[in-house]
């Protein structure tokens, strides 16, 4: 392939989606990105180099690529690859984003599940585990889709969320945070989704809006030993009247006593706006002497169920009280207050004393003893959104004369951000990060990040940071980090920082075991593989010696029990080690699990082909199945099983395990050392399997240092729920048992900048010499609230400060017609359908140039077809008319023509603007230069340049050639797939393969007074132009002279200037009242000349006609007039030339031009 394409120089007049497909194939087939870290990547860690840190917001393969990924992908790629030019090392790491609701609601749906309860019922480690499967169900699209829209992103070692080793780097920082007093549990009311069956953190919050319609309701509260007397509270959540226990009113605020009809009405001064007409003032007061008053509740339903706990704070319900939250905004100025229900009643109900009790369930239902109100959801509506609950309570309380009257509203309502459910206050236990303690210092940090757009910083997301909420970080859902929280039953934590500190902690049986390998045999001498022919393998005498020995060595040890292989040399061994430390014999066991590796076709062979067979087979060795035999990964989990199954099965007991080599190996990796994970495979040395496990030698007794872990039904190490809520950890004599929530996702996606790297217990100097804060990062403007701020929220909780030092803020992508994309609108745009049209770059380049990045941008194919033609159309037309008339001659910026200088300065010009925007990460003045380049060379360099090129004007052609070669760096880090196809076109014979692989061109000196000069010319040329065009008159036409009035141009320009307008000669005349005069008076002779125009251009439109290429000769045939063709034959040598004409007869007859290719 790469040599096809370095042969194929006709992508660029291929199809853009088709010719993009093989520059793909091209640059898998050269390890491009491999070739890019390998030229770039220092000797020794940030040394003296160029290091770019980028952080790669994950995303969930359990969702196809959108629209979106592809403008967010499009925007770092463009940055990564323009610094990568630049001459920086740039970490190209992809990860995936594994946990959360997304993913649990997905299953749910799949399994057809439909309540937490059924979940449990389900099974916990099923569901996870198809959780685990669900995240992977687009990975290979996500992979092609990241490939095609030319994103360069290292996918083979991306991060995981779910993996152990991340959780396990989440773990500590949830433990830092511990350390720091910041993190701590509470009961208060929290944004909870009944659906869910979870607390949702304030930034989760911000990201769910809706307008909702809702009835909202004016109450009537009876007041006590006044007859006929209410006072009036309004409330947008009717559900909550049930748990109302007290009214709040301001202390200052002016309150009134109104009569109407034969009922009295208390409420606000100012909101009587809100009463009929005919009511009467009867009183005036202010509401520190409303304080005290008692009334009766619209409902006694917290009466009749609060438990006895409670039932002593009753008597402080159902009477007012003041309250700093009351307004005279809306309502009535008096505010019912539920307080399990409600955040500012929660704070106001615990200052007071007020009773809490729940009367509807986690999941939003009613509970037991609610009347007509039980086992009904809060948010109740029928098929056609109809509030039907909402209806029913106001419906009673008009029954019970408690109705004064409703109105229908809209107002912006939270909904849970993933399964689209109105959300609830609800009073809940939960765990929290004091971020409100960190308020300054994440200002103070947020000042030194360049935000793109600015506004951001001290906009959206500097006013978020300076109301920041306390972080709610636990969630009563299963697939997800768990908190490393466990609790005694008198409520002491242990907070647990890592795997090592989970092992140290964990409740142990007590049991201590030594691994033992089987002394030494024949086969052993000769490296012979022994196993079917296994009971002919007896042990030499130097073998008994060798066990006698190491077994003495047991004899302090008092062991309890042998288990033993049962292969003849392991039996042998087993019984010498018996009898040396006087056992019994029921006190020696068999157990196949501890037999030899299963060598497969290997039996009876030496063990070197084995090992070298093993080793040949690469990163995958370790799963490797042996033919007839047993991959390592199947004897690890055999050893696995005998494990576990003695350690549950024995408490306080010595025991050997007599064993091979291999299985000795394994039983250590299951005690987490000498693990296999990316490690290469060791040929027998001094070591063997792993770089650090040195050789079991016959007869060695080693001790396990074996602690159960959480582990998944293949015994690997699984921190997930259940199998971490199994862990009992001990101490000081107290048992703990974990808290049963998982943390906020958001929180696994804020901590990757170290999770990632498995920091701190690897890739420490990474992190702390240079890998921390990103220098960029890029996602929509959404993740303000998000992931933006977990980043900036974690580096600061680590004591490191702000996490990224630039960050471009995107847009959204929204239909042609400025709608939000949604599938039942049908107006969403299918990227791979897109990239087919379009190409991967026209999007792309749109993207970069329609709008600023923050700005919403309007998916429209016409506009992207639009920036194809001024960008690639253009540019591929002006490789194609190099191609015909300049390829071959060495590209150079040294001629001295005006155009060819000119060109170069605005290449130059070019290179200096987008550089500019780039270090600033301005991307829309960059692509936008590069689009305007494009035109001006096209539309100005190569049209004014055409006669040169025809008649072999070589500084033409090697101009062209430098400006073509330059452009097409320049371009690469926008449009990577034609840039690479240009480069291909134009390259030098011993330049880099790919324009990827090459440095940013350097910026020459700028002769802006060259770019003022051709400004005015081309400003100039534009006003006679017009000129033209009044007079009815075509450039074909040409015209005596043209006057201007000042000449600040010099003569290189006089030349141009005549062949665009087409004037025979310019002058300069300072009397002249109009900037500028065109003659348009036309001579005979001009007019012949102007037919003479004429007719090139018809012969033109026939070659064109018959496809004919430049280079090709033919005969034409002209007829007209016989005056007229012998005026016109005057100019037939200029004819000729232009159409690259043969031969031309002139024949009398009515006008008409015949092209025939000889």
């Amino acid at each position: 392939m790469e040599d096809k394409v370095r042969e194929d120089k006709s992508l660029l007049k291929e199809p853009l989606p088709q010719a993009e497909e093989k520059i793909l194939s091209f640059w898998k087939e050269i390890d491009l990105l491999n070739q890019i870290e390998n030229k770039k990547k220092p000797k020794k860690l940030f040394a003296k180099s160029k290091e770019f840190i980028f952080y790669e917001g994950p995303p969930t393969a359990n969702g196809r690529p959108g629209i979106h990924h592809l403008l967010a992908r499009a925007f770092k790629d463009v940055v990564l690859r323009y610094k990568t030019m630049q001459g920086f090392h740039v970490r190209r790491r992809g990860g995936w984003d594994t946990h959360g609701l997304p993913v649990e609601l997905q299953v749910e749906k799949e399994l057809g599940l439909k309540s937490k309860k059924e979940i449990e019922t389900y099974g916990i480690a099923p569901f996870n585990e198809k959780c685990q499967e669900s995240v992977w169900t687009y990975v290979e699209e996500w992979e092609r889709f990241t490939d095609r829209i030319g994103y360069m992103l290292d996918q083979k070692n991306a991060y995981v969320t779910y993996k152990p080793e991340y959780i396990e780097s989440v773990w500590n920082i949830i433990s830092k945070v511990a350390d720091q007093n910041l993190l701590y549990k509470d009961y208060k009311v929290v944004p909870w989704c009944p659906r869910c069956g979870t607390a949702l953190s304030s930034h989760e919050l911000a990201q769910g809006y809706q307008d909702d319609k809702d009835l909202s309701v004016y109450i009537k509260f009876p007041v006590v030993g006044e007859p006929n007397t209410f006072f009036v509270a309004w409330t947008t959540t009717p559900w909550t009247l049930a748990g109302h226990v007290a009214l709040a009113v301001g202390e200052n605020i002016s309150y009134v006593k109104v009569k109407q009809g034969e009922e009295f009405f208390i409420l606000a001064e100012t909101r009587t706006s809100i009463l009929p007409e005919g009511f009467e003032v009867v009183e005036k007061t202010l509401g520190k002497d409303l304080i005290g008053k008692k009334y009766l509740p619209p409902f006694d339903y917290l009466e009749k169920n609060i438990p006895d706990s409670e039932k002593h704070k009753l008597p402080k319900a159902f009477q007012v009280y003041e309250a700093d939250f009351v307004n005279t905004e809306d309502g009535t100025g008096i505010v019912h207050t539920a307080v399990m229900y409600g955040q500012d009643d929660f704070v106001f109900g615990t200052k007071i004393g007020l009773p809490k009790y729940h009367l509807v369930d986690e999941a939003g239902y009613f509970i037991k003893g609610t009347g007509f109100l039980e086992g009904r959801f809060v948010k109740e509506v029928n098929e056609n959104g109809k509030p039907t609950l909402a209806v029913d309570i106001i419906e009673d309380l008009k029954k019970r004369n408690l109705f004064f009257k409703q109105e229908n509203i809209t107002h912006s309502y939270p909904h849970c951000w993933r399964c689209q459910t109105p959300l609830i206050y609800y009073a809940r236990d939960s765990w929290y990060i004091a971020m409100s303690k960190l308020r300054e210092k994440l200002i103070s940090e947020n000042k030194k990040i360049n935000w793109e757009p600015e506004y951001i910083k001290d906009g959206r997301f500097g006013e978020w940071l300076s109301d920041v909420k306390d972080w709610a970080i636990s969630r009563e859902r299963y697939w997800g980090t768990p908190l490393p929280i466990w609790e005694s039953s008198n409520g002491e934590r242990i907070f647990i920082d890592s795997v090592e500190t989970l092992k140290k902690y964990t409740k142990k049986s007590g049991n201590k075991y030594f691994v033992m390998r089987h002394g030494g045999t024949e086969g052993n001498k000769k490296q012979i593989v022994s196993y079917k022919n296994e009971a002919n393998d007896h042990l030499t005498e130097e073998g008994k010696k060798q066990t006698e020995k190491n077994a003495e060595q047991l004899l302090n040890e008092k062991i309890d029990l042998i288990i033993t292989s049962p292969f003849t040399r392991a039996l042998e061994t087993a019984e010498i080690t018996r009898k040396t430390l006087g056992l019994l014999e029921n006190q020696l066991i068999t157990d196949q699990r501890l037999a030899e590796i299963n060598p497969g076709d290997f039996d009876g062979k030496n063990w070197n082909e084995y090992h070298n067979f093993i080793y040949e087979s690469g990163p995958d060795w370790f799963e490797k199945k042996i033919s007839n035999g047993e991959a390592l990964k199947d004897v690890k989990w055999r050893l696995a099983n005998f494990l576990y199954e003695i350690e549950e099965k024995h408490k306080n007991k010595k025991i050997i395990f007599i064993t091979h080599g291999g299985p000795a190996w394994l039983l250590f990796v299951n005690a987490g050392l000498y693990e296999p994970r990316n490690k290469n495979y060791q040929i027998p040395n001094d070591n063997v399997f792993v770089k650090d496990f040195k050789i079991f030698k016959n007869a060695e007794v080693r001790e396990l240092p074996f602690i159960p872990v959480p582990h998944d039904k293949n015994f690997e190490l699984d921190l997930h729920k259940p199998f971490i809520d199994e862990v009992v950890l001990e101490k000081d004599g107290k048992e703990f048992r974990r808290v049963k929530e998982v943390m906020d996702v958001w929180l696994d996606s804020g901590a990757m900048p170290f999770a990632q790297d498995h920091y701190p217990f690897e890739n420490k100097k990474l992190i702390e010499k240079g890998g921390f804060p990103a220098d960029y990062i890029c996602e929509a403007i959404d993740q303000t609230r998000g992931w933006f701020y977990t980043l900036h929220a974690i580096g600061n909780l680590m004591g490191m400060g702000h996490a990224f030092k630039n960050v471009i803020c995107l847009g959204h992508i929204l239909d042609k017609d400025g709608k939000k994309m949604s599938k039942s609108a049908g107006n969403v745009v299918d990227p791979w359908i897109a990239m087919n049209e379009f190409g991967a770059d026209p999007i792309r380049m749109w993207m970069f140039s329609v709008k600023e990045p923050g700005e919403s941008k309007n998916f429209d194919g016409d506009s992207v077809k639009e920036i194809s033609r001024k960008v690639f159309t253009l540019l591929t037309n002006i490789y194609t008319f190099y191609e015909t008339y300049g390829d071959g001659v060495l590209a150079s910026n040294s001629s001295k023509n005006i155009l060819d200088r000119w060109i170069i300065v605005r290449l130059n010009e070019t290179n200096e603007i987008v550089v500019k925007g780039m270090d600033q990460y301005r991307i829309v003045e960059p692509a936008r230069a590069i689009r305007d380049f494009i035109g001006d060379f096209s539309q100005w360099y190569i049209r004014r340049s055409r006669e040169r090129f025809k008649d072999g004007d070589k500084s033409a052609s090697a101009t062209t050639a430098f400006v073509l070669q330059n452009l097409a760096k320049i371009m690469a880090p926008f449009s990577p797939f034609y840039a690479e196809m240009l480069w291909n076109n134009v390259k030098g014979e011993n330049e880099a393969v790919s324009v990827h692989l090459m440095d940013w061109p350097k910026i020459s000196k700028i002769d802006r007074k060259l770019i003022s000069q051709m400004s005015s010319v081309r400003e100039l040329v534009s006003k006679a132009l017009e000129l033209r065009s009044r007079a009815n008159i075509k450039i074909r036409q040409p015209l005596k002279e043209l006057r201007i009035k000042n000449n600040k141009l010099g003569k290189d320009f006089f030349e141009i200037i005549k062949e665009e307008l087409n004037v025979k000669e310019i002058v300069f005349d300072e009397k002249i009242s109009e900037e500028l005069i065109l003659d348009t008076n036309i001579t005979p002779e001009l007019k012949i000349e102007g037919e003479m125009r004429e007719l090139v251009r018809a012969i033109q439109e026939k070659r064109k006609e018959l496809g004919l290429t430049p280079k090709d000769f033919v005969k034409v045939i002209v007829k007209n007039d016989p005056e007229k063709n012998k005026d016109i034959n005057s100019f037939s040598s200029i004819i000729k030339k232009q159409g690259n004409i043969k031969e031309i007869i002139f024949e009398d007859g009515e006008w008409g031009v015949d092209v025939m290719r000889v």
